[in-house]
């Protein structure tokens, strides 16, 4: 976890999307050959739905029991070494925040789905779902004010990276982070392990994760902000090798906080 000033954090208390772009062009694989589509006013927004507690199953289980399918908590730093700043792979985000007009905060809620949603206008005026990440949320039983999350589905129509034929993929890094204020009212920074969706098709199939790897929240007195934050990279290009070159080289520091997540 990492201490960031108030300053940081209320940027992003009234933003549920991340505001709509210009014009864009977004990549996807029909009948075998690569489709272009401008997209304008881009949407990205992270949404909370409800879920039948039916799904629920694994949900109930105490920490013990659960902690066969979690991830270790994300040691300080580690993620940040995923996101140097560079030219070769798109990036973008969105955030939700719990503070609300009245004056008040509002907490998460176990039984809903936490949802990233990208879309946007087509040449039609259609609005168009470009991706979409479905991730579970649950309590854990037992104690009190700890949460945990999984990404549960994901739907990729459009990739934003360019593909240059049929057999291109993208790999996709997903990064989650918490804005709160601890038990001592400071402001706190608090990153899950990034997952990882390696080699990608941009086909508009569903794929749902058979085995969901479950990450633990730590307790927050108030939770401000969640914002999630998408890396797409194309697999195929120079630019993945230069990225698996700066994974590679911290591996012995890194190598247990990429998650690669598999579809069936």
């Amino acid at each position: 976890m990492i201490v960031r000033s108030l300053y940081i954090l209320t940027i992003f208390m009234y933003a549920h999307v991340s505001g709509y772009s210009q014009v864009e062009t977004y990549y996807a694989l029909k009948n075998q050959e690569v489709e272009k589509t401008d997209f304008k006013e881009i949407k990205r927004e992270l949404l909370f739905k409800a879920e039948s507690t039916d799904t629920k199953e694994s949900f109930g289980l105490a920490l013990g029991a659960l902690a066969v399918k979690l991830i270790p908590l994300l040691v300080d730093g580690a993620s940040k070494l995923f996101y140097n700043p560079d030219n070769f792979n798109k990036e973008y985000f969105a955030s939700y925040s719990f503070f609300e007009n009245s004056g008040s905060f509002t907490k998460l809620d176990s039984e809903q789905n936490m949802v990233f949603q990208q879309s946007g206008l087509n040449e039609f005026g259609g609005r168009e779902v470009i991706n979409r990440f479905v991730f579970d949320l649950g309590n854990v039983k037992n104690v009190e004010g700890y949460y945990y999350l999984g990404l549960k589905s994901y739907e990729l129509n459009h990739s934003w990276c360019k593909l240059s034929g049929p057999g291109n993929r993208i790999n996709y890094i997903l990064d989650i982070g918490f804005y709160y204020f601890d038990e001592d009212d400071k402001a706190q920074e608090f990153h899950i392990n990034p997952i990882l969706l390696d080699e990608q098709f941009i086909d508009g199939e569903k794929r749902e994760i058979p085995e969901i790897n479950y990450q633990v929240i730590p307790k927050m007195k108030v939770l401000q902000t969640v914002q999630v934050r998408i890396r797409e990279i194309n697999a195929k290009t120079q630019n993945w090798d230069r990225y698996l070159e700066l994974y590679q080289s911290n591996q012995n520091n890194i190598s247990k906080f990429l998650i690669r997540a598999l579809g069936e």
